[in-house]
């Protein structure tokens, strides 16, 4: 009985590799075609802008000169936000192609037009990509200027939000010249990166002949929070400060410095509290 079942075994056996052999056979000359033809002839270039596609140029550069935002940072936003699916939605409930949440959108729109009720449009005006990328951009410039043109500083308040990088920059875990590996969270320190590369590669790709919008940062002589609440705006960025706060309120914590004394104590927290802003 047993020599009779471990026959049957081996042919069972030799049966699913004739199978899979066969299989392999069919599907990888299919394969193969399917590559080829799109594919054919194409130069490394060629194939690296396939990866790194150009769409829905007449917004991205008409926001990028309206709001004096580079034009590769707001492609490289778009392609790690939403790889440019205008119908895209995260888990979060951030809506199109440059991600911005709801509550995000209706803030932008009173900032922008000093509070003014009846020129605010609803939140499904979002899957617009005109509309989408216009106040995605429009969010960029914000945070370009809250962070006196630091790039960095304002890809990962995009992600994390205003509150939190603020409150980094303010209990020294995060410097002003911040890299990937210092910042708090995981999926932002990997957002961080992912952008600049993106970025970066636009402008290799498709702008090489522009210069880059965003020099490198004097720190020494980047202003303070206590300089800035000197300025005209004070009142309006205390409003806004408020509001991206209590936005946030869902993951940051005013103990983050005491719960972060250990990495793996931060890296935890990461999964409780961390809600995507934008």
């Amino acid at each position: 009985m047993e020599k009779k079942t471990t026959g049957e075994t081996k042919k069972n056996i030799s049966f699913s590799i004739a199978v899979i052999g066969l299989a392999i056979v069919v599907i990888a000359p299919i394969v193969l075609f399917v590559f080829s033809a799109l594919f054919h002839g194409k130069s490394t270039g060629e194939f690296t802008k396939a990866v790194y596609p150009v769409k829905y140029e007449y917004y991205v550069e008409k926001y990028s000169k309206e709001f004096d935002v580079d034009v590769c940072l707001i492609y490289g936003i778009i392609r790690t936000e939403s790889g440019f699916d205008p119908d895209a939605v995260s888990q979060a409930g951030a809506i199109g192609l440059m991600q911005l949440m709801p509550d995000t959108f209706t803030w932008l729109q009173n900032y922008r037009t000093e509070f003014m009720p009846d020129k605010i449009i609803d939140s499904k005006e979002l899957y617009k990509p005109g509309v989408n990328i216009e106040y995605g951009t429009y969010m960029l410039k914000f945070l370009l200027d809250h962070y006196n043109g630091n790039r960095s500083l304002a890809i990962i308040a995009y992600n994390a939000g205003y509150g939190n990088v603020d409150a980094w920059l303010a209990d020294g875990i995060i410097q002003r010249d911040v890299t990937a590996e210092t910042v708090p969270f995981k999926e932002t320190s990997n957002y961080l990166t992912r952008v600049t590369e993106a970025t970066d590669m636009y402008r290799t790709l498709y702008y090489s002949d522009l210069e880059s919008q965003f020099p490198e940062i004097n720190t020494d002589t980047f202003s303070s929070d206590e300089d800035s609440s000197d300025s005209d705006t004070s009142d309006t960025d205390t409003d806004t400060e408020e509001w991206l706060y209590e936005d946030d309120n869902e993951y940051y914590d005013d103990t983050y410095e005491e719960d972060s004394e250990s990495d793996s104590d931060s890296e935890s927290d990461d999964e409780e509290y961390y809600e995507e802003d934008w």
